[in-house]
């Protein structure tokens, strides 16, 4: 964030009277809504600004976020500053509850590593913050005295902005493309190492002819020993027995040869039961692949952070109840968990596993995925309904275009056959598959 940009901006939001609100919508991304003028504040330590833009918004429930919500909404302005030769934009407001009036300020620290929004009364007295820390410098804590910043030599090409509009809007897409595409090659860096580690495994699998063939010759080895088993002393480890058909077996044991030739079914019937079951395990890495390609397609059309974030997070999200279909893929967004059916199989198996207050998305007139947002019998918001509609679009077999997606609860939707249905009281979304 440059000073002189910050300067100019102080100026626009002088002509302002009140704030609606203020929100953090993103870890380090605030939206505030001046007059009904919506700006996000972005505190991002590598890239911060002011910019206007469309953004998946999450929500927050800390007690900086309550505080946030709690002394700006609907608050009158009463004045803006910009700290003198410091990227810190100072905003203080009154507010009028329960017949008292009294003033509250935030500062927007704009200001590299230092990047932080602090919440203090009107004697500077912190009442929260984004991020707190104390060293020999400074002391961001609650009840602390915020200490100011020294100002510091501006050295930097001024900026002039004649248009406010058009520089929010590139301001957002200067900041958030070098960002974004950044975080993109993180993402799938990380997902291409699952892929070839899945593939590694899946590769190394062994053959069912080969683990059959093994059980049968340890099977005969136990058959021969059980025939000749009158023949062989207790202490004997080493010797050479034939079968019916005079074929030598060569046998070097570590224990008597009656306990190695029940050890010999054991493995025998292991090996059988290896076998058997190999092919659920092939398939089951093959989901596994299949799923994490798809994802690297999600994550290379993703259009922000926060949908990145949602994707593929960078704090795993487990659910209490694992998916038992390998097909289906879960995402979990601002509380709520989000599945979807990427073949018929998994389709099928979220109908009949869904709740009836559950939301399910398809694409009007087309074969699509299935998609289904879990409500716990919660409201829903638009954001989550909006994502849910996107990745309906993008986990179906499409081409670029405008789609419509239509959604309603699950109990409004009939099963005619298998994955196939019939559904009323929906409403639609149009999504745009760039």
């Amino acid at each position: 964030m440059k000073y002189t940009a910050l300067v100019q901006i102080k100026t626009y939001l002088c002509a302002f009277k009140k704030i609606d609100f203020i929100k953090r919508v993103d870890d380090n991304l605030f939206k505030i809504s001046f007059d009904k003028e919506e700006l996000f504040f972005d505190l991002n330590r590598s890239c911060s600004g002011i910019y206007k833009a469309q953004i998946l918004e999450k929500t927050y429930k800390a007690p900086f976020d309550l505080l946030l919500k709690k002394y700006f909404t609907n608050s009158t302005i009463k004045d803006i500053c910009v700290l003198e030769n410091n990227r810190i934009l100072r905003i203080q407001v009154n507010l009028n509850k329960a017949y008292k009036s009294f003033d509250i300020v935030i500062y927007f620290e704009f200001t590299g590593k230092n990047t932080n929004a602090i919440i203090t009364d009107e004697k500077d007295m912190i009442l929260s913050a984004l991020r707190y820390s104390e060293n020999s410098l400074r002391s961001i804590k609650v009840g602390a005295i915020l200490q100011k910043l020294d100002g510091i030599e501006i050295k930097e090409k001024k900026v002039i902005i004649d248009n406010f509009d058009e520089y929010f809007k590139h301001s957002f897409n200067a900041l958030k493309q070098s960002e974004l595409l950044n975080l993109k090659a993180q993402k799938e860096s990380k997902i291409k190492s699952k892929i070839a580690s899945v593939k590694k495994i899946f590769d190394k699998l062994e053959n069912e002819e080969s683990l059959l063939q093994q059980a049968q010759d340890l099977s005969l080895r136990a058959d021969v020993i059980f025939s000749n088993l009158h023949n062989i002393k207790d202490y004997e480890r080493n010797f050479t027995l034939k079968d019916f058909n005079g074929k030598e077996f060569v046998f070097n044991l570590d224990k008597a040869a009656k306990i190695s030739a029940n050890d010999f079914y054991k493995q025998a019937k292991k090996l059988k039961q290896k076998a058997k079951n190999l092919h659920l395990q092939r398939e089951n890495l093959r989901q596994k692949i299949e799923n994490l390609e798809l994802l690297l397609d999600l994550i290379k059309t993703a259009s922000s952070k926060t949908e990145l974030e949602i994707l593929l997070p960078n704090k795993e999200k487990f659910d209490n109840k694992e998916e038992k279909n390998e097909s289906v893929l879960s995402f979990y967004f601002n509380g709520f968990k989000i599945s979807a059916g990427k073949n018929e199989k998994a389709n099928e198996y979220l109908l009949k596993n869904s709740k009836k207050d559950d939301l399910w998305f398809h694409i009007k007139n087309l074969s699509s995925a299935h998609i289904f947002i879990h409500s716990n019998k919660t409201k829903i918001s638009d954001d989550v309904i909006q994502f849910a509609s996107k990745l309906c679009v993008n986990l179906s077999n499409l081409t670029r275009g405008s789609y419509l997606v239509d959604y309603t609860q699950r109990k409004f939707v009939k099963i005619r056959q298998k994955a196939f249905v019939n559904y009323t009281n929906f409403k639609s979304l149009t999504v745009i598959k760039e």
